[in-house]
């Protein structure tokens, strides 16, 4: 028997047929009933699409933005309505593949598993899985396809949750209503001794937005404090290197980001590090 997956799909001032999965959510919405979709709007307007009337889909609407972890503990309330056994998180600037869905469909779960994640491609490189046991950066070592016996950290999307792992964490945590959710996620799991299965398959997924050259300095501050909280409060063992990666960051910036407000805000933010703010 097939599991039950529902997905969470969180857009912001996207149209949601625009996003790169819409056409295949669509194809397994139809074909399997089994399947079920949350798409969660924190667009400013809320939106009409033939999907979202489908009866296995449920949309909600928050022109207030609430970010990332409103919405998966909005999935979790979901999964237990039509009694699933997986969630499965989705941003809307990643491409999930069909092959993906139907492994995830025939998922056996097993107990030690916390989480099954594919790899996840962005332009040519990986970006995630990474082993995590030391601090976090763009040349972390990734890890191959199975069950890994180090500790691991992924990116939201395209990411799977059994039940039995919702029911441990309970939900999602609001500090990290959208950035470093997946680093405390993977550092909670890693707390309660759950493992993490790397699965043989691979999506794709678009981090141009996030480049220095698109970031508002708004946005970028935000990340820069869901970051320094996660080091500060969780993680704390990395603080230290954390406090060294925010001077080099710093150094970089100045030479290469043409954004003089960015190079800066991250200068404020290794002082304050830096003085124990």
């Amino acid at each position: 028997m097939e599991n039950i997956i529902v997905t969470v799909l969180v857009i912001y001032k996207e149209n949601v047929n625009q996003t790169p999965s819409y056409l295949l959510l669509k194809k397994f919405l139809k074909e399997k009933s089994n399947f079920y979709l949350l798409v969660y709007d924190n667009s400013p307007e809320k939106q009409i699409d033939e999907l979202l009337g489908f009866k296995n889909v449920r949309y909600i609407h928050n022109k207030e933005n609430a970010g990332l972890a409103e919405a998966y503990n909005e999935g979790i309330v979901y999964l237990d309505q039509v009694s699933g056994d997986f969630l499965l998180l989705l941003d809307q600037d990643t491409e999930l593949k069909s092959r993906y869905l139907e492994l995830a469909l025939q998922l056996e779960r097993q107990s030690s598993t916390g989480a099954y994640v594919p790899k996840v491609i962005s332009g040519k490189r990986q970006i995630s899985p990474v082993f995590s046991e030391e601090y976090v950066t763009i040349n972390s070592e990734k890890p191959v396809a199975g069950l890994s016996e180090k500790r691991v950290m992924a990116i939201n999307s395209g990411t799977l949750l059994p039940k039995e792992t919702l029911k441990k964490i309970g939900r999602f945590n609001v500090e990290f209503s959208l950035d470093f959710l997946d680093h405390w996620l993977f550092w909670e799991l890693y707390q309660k001794n759950l493992q993490v299965m790397v699965l043989d398959r691979t999506i794709t997924h678009d981090l141009s937005v996030l480049s220095h050259d698109f970031v508002s300095i708004e946005r970028y501050n935000e990340m820069l404090i869901a970051e320094t909280n996660f080091y500060k409060e969780y993680d704390v063992k990395q603080l230290k290197r954390h406090k060294k990666q925010l001077f080099l960051r710093t150094v970089k910036q100045l030479l290469l980001v043409k954004n003089r407000l960015i190079w800066k805000r991250t200068w404020q933010e290794f002082y304050k590090v830096m003085k124990g703010k």
